[in-house]
């Protein structure tokens, strides 16, 4: 592992902590790690393997890894990494070189500076070999990350098109990357009665006017991979690029970062764009579509079910905690987001990032001083009566057993909610109180 001093110029917002180069001692150069802002000296964030990632590109990534923990208000701060090296060029197999990698970086991982997931490009499988080598292997069932990341985006889309007076049923829908969420995003959008018009892979895209059939289209996936778009039948292929600037309603970025530019902002058709990716658009161009009236939802509000549902499980909640807390609590966050931006006559954008750097600050100052159990009941039941102890109540009996069913989990998802996305909620409520 390589610390390195890299030229952050080009880079559209001020630069990470820390940028590390990771070095295997018989392969050299493998990859990156990028620590953004750190919350109580520690940061998560997936690893992305592809062999044309750059610093720059990770960094960005990175900055929105410590908004979406910020927004969700869970203390952790943002990190990126990158695998750049090929196996086959280095004679190696694919789980051999994510063992190199979590070697390099065990450092970091032993000490709980970064904790590493799944992105672009790695599988459950990946990370686990990752695990191992940094010398902590992975242990119980994982929560499919790629589904709760689909359930946000659905969501998301569901709040923003109601608040703008559009209907699910028949809107025109293009889709970048048909990956593992983009599938999950495509099925609930069919289900809801939505048109999917455009959608491509690394290996091309095709257009429908009349509409996809999504079921076919993910039975291709399965069998074909990437190469799904190229035996549709019946569909009109397009350039990747055009992609962005077809007449839809609703635009879902779900590949590459800055895929929306300066260069094609002034021509997006799309009414709304709410992405599955990570920083998707330049600043500059999203300046262009806030001035052309175009409703952007950041990313790190959209895409946030991957990191909520790890957060969950790790408090010993499973995927159907998660899809409650997505429609309940997180559904409320995004309305009040729309509410507060239009009340305030701000963007989505700035008033989503602006509460999660209220929350990444509060979330960096020194922890209080923990009370004896009964001092800290006496208070509860001053400040919240018997129903902040029997709350208070679940929550420990549920962390003790954490397969409790029943009445007791839903009040300690509701303790948990309160922490987070409830803090979150709460923030804002007030924030809109003032106007």
């Amino acid at each position: 592992m390589l610390i390195t001093n890299h030229n952050t110029k080009s880079l559209h917002l001020s630069p990470p902590y820390l940028m590390i180069e990771v070095w295997d001692e018989t392969w050299g150069k493998i990859g990156y790690v990028i620590i953004d802002r750190p919350v109580r000296g520690t940061t998560s964030g997936g690893v992305r393997f592809a062999s044309n990632v750059s610093v720059t590109e990770l960094a960005s990534l990175a900055r929105s890894m410590t908004y979406k923990w910020a927004f969700l208000n869970v203390p952790m701060g943002g990190a990126k990494a990158g695998i750049c090296a090929d196996p086959h060029h280095l004679g190696c197999d694919r789980g051999t070189l994510m063992e190199a990698f979590g070697r390099s970086i065990a450092p970091l991982v032993s000490q709980e500076v970064y904790h590493p997931g799944v992105d672009l490009g790695t599988t459950l499988d990946d990370l686990r070999a990752i695990m191992r080598g940094a010398g902590r292997p992975l242990s119980g069932p994982q929560i499919d990350a790629s589904f709760c990341t689909g359930l946000t985006v659905f969501e998301t889309i569901r709040q923003a098109t109601s608040f703008d007076g559009l209907q699910l049923a028949g809107l025109r829908v293009a889709i970048e990357g048909m990956g593992k969420v983009a599938g999950a995003v495509a099925e609930l959008l069919a289900q809801a009665g939505a048109k999917l018009c455009a959608v491509s892979t690394v290996e091309g895209a095709i257009i429908a006017e009349n509409g996809l059939d999504v079921p076919r289209l993910l039975s291709l996936r399965q069998e074909h991979g990437d190469q799904c778009v190229r035996h549709y039948p019946g569909a009109q292929p397009i350039p990747l690029e055009a992609l962005f600037t077809y007449p839809v309603d609703l635009l879902v970025p779900g590949a590459r970062p800055q895929v929306i530019s300066a260069g094609n902002a002034g021509q997006v058709q799309a009414r709304l764009i709410v992405p599955i990716s990570n920083a998707p658009m330049t600043p500059e161009a999203e300046q262009i579509l806030v001035a052309r009236g175009i409703a952007v939802i950041p990313d790190f509000v959209a895409n946030c079910g991957g990191v909520l549902a790890s957060n969950m499980r790790d408090n010993g909640f499973d995927v159907e905690d998660v899809r409650q807390m997505v429609k309940g609590t997180f559904a409320e966050v995004v309305v009040t987001i729309l509410e507060n931006a239009r009340h305030e006559g701000r963007t989505v954008c700035e008033v989503a990032r602006e509460l999660a750097w209220q929350n990444h600050r509060q979330l960096n100052e020194p922890e209080a001083p923990l009370s004896d159990n009964m001092t800290r009941a006496v208070q509860v039941l001053r400040s919240q009566g018997l129903n902040g102890v029997h709350r208070r109540l679940a929550w420990r009996l549920y962390r003790r057993w954490p397969r409790l069913n029943g009445s007791i989990r839903r009040v300690a998802r509701e303790r948990y909610s309160e922490w987070g996305l409830g803090a979150t909620l709460n923030r804002l409520e007030k924030a809109e109180s003032i106007l």
